[in-house]
């Protein structure tokens, strides 16, 4: 088994990471419809089980975790039983196949038999590197979740009506329209409005110019 302290992160491209979740979702997600419904992915194109554990967050401060056999998420059972917990359960599913994508080959040679284990292997692991795998993680599952061009789709469509109404302050309104803009735009994705905020931001898309935004890629 692997020393946590030796642990190196991959080092992976931005381009690359969301190269690789725009083609995972070409591939698994057979519909231009939204929200992506990463359970069905997971259940018929993945075969993936998901395992749910009492007190997981409180465990290991995580919310799911993928297993070495490639095989098997386990999730706060909390939140899989909350309905109100939903849209964060899609992302942290979405992380974790992040990580499946992106990480498979290093997931495989930690194949702890228990849940413990692999919590435990990953508090020792230098927090720089973990940072790493967690960032790459998170991308995938941003760009997985929240495509580029429906995600400027529904921007312009938010630009436009608030500039009907006399609003174009851009530049000038800080996170306050950001944050009511990506709220509304949150619900057609299924996530939070946190999350649209990170994929606005990410993806060069804020502040508007005030003029229809057209995909370029990214």
């Amino acid at each position: 088994m692997p020393d946590p302290n030796e642990f190196k992160a991959p080092y992976i491209k931005i381009e690359d990471i969301r190269a690789a979740a725009d083609d995972f979702r070409k591939k698994h997600w057979h519909s231009d419809n939204l929200p992506v419904d990463i359970f069905e992915i997971l259940e018929f194109e993945l075969n993936i089980e998901v395992r749910t554990i009492s007190n997981l967050r409180e465990a290991g401060d995580v919310d799911a975790l993928l297993l070495g056999n490639l095989k098997t998420i386990v999730v706060d059972q909390s939140d899989f039983l909350n309905e109100r917990a939903q849209t964060r359960l899609r992302f942290s599913i979405a992380h974790e196949i992040g990580h499946l994508v992106l990480h498979a080959d290093i997931f495989a040679k930690i194949n702890y038999s228990s849940v413990e284990e692999w919590i435990k292997f990953f508090q020792k692991i230098p927090d720089d590197q973990y940072t790493w795998i967690e960032q790459h993680a998170y991308e995938f599952a941003g760009r997985l979740l929240v495509p580029r061009e429906k995600l400027i789709e529904r921007l312009n469509d938010a630009v436009s009506m608030a500039e009907r109404r006399g609003f174009d302050a851009w530049d000038s309104s800080g996170e306050s329209a950001r944050e009511y803009i990506a709220h509304g735009i949150a619900r057609h994705f299924a996530v939070s409005g946190q999350v649209i905020e990170k994929r606005l931001v990410k993806e060069n898309l804020w502040p508007p110019s005030g003029k229809c935004i057209h995909d370029t890629p990214s």
